[in-house]
């Protein structure tokens, strides 16, 4: 489970079906922000893969289980039309689950959203795990 300063998303706004949207504002005090400038945009694997996590686990609490425990494995086609996240501005990242099979191993399609426009999008390869009863 991800805690201050690792916890970058600040809102889920949406989660149905195979598709989850959340919410951030950059603010200056964040953990990546470079000063002038605001967070790097290859962060935005990390708010990527952070939907993905919320996704994973809105899909084990519906099912009855507590959330998995989350391996990013690899990004494949990570394109930023932007250098930096600006301070002050909100954004949205998307996740769409594409594959997940019965060993934990999934898909997803990512994309980050500032007003109406897609500025980043990457598709996510992660593996999943239920967590033991001592975890």
């Amino acid at each position: 489970m991800h805690r201050d300063p690792m916890l970058l998303l600040d809102t889920l706004l949406d989660c149905s079906g195979e598709t989850t949207v959340c919410e951030w504002t950059v603010v200056q005090d964040d953990a990546f922000v470079e000063a002038g400038l605001g967070v790097p945009a290859y962060i935005g694997v990390e708010f990527m893969a952070q939907c993905v996590a919320v996704h994973a686990g809105a899909r084990a609490r519906v099912e009855g289980k507590g959330p998995p425990l989350g391996y990013l494995l690899g990004t494949r086609h990570f394109n930023a039309s932007v250098s930096y996240f600006e301070i002050g501005e909100t954004y949205r990242a998307s996740c769409e689950e594409l594959i997940l099979d019965g060993n934990g191993l999934g898909s997803y399609d990512c994309k980050i959203i500032l007003g109406d426009m897609c500025i980043a999008n990457a598709r996510l390869a992660v593996a999943e795990k239920e967590q033991g009863p001592d975890l």
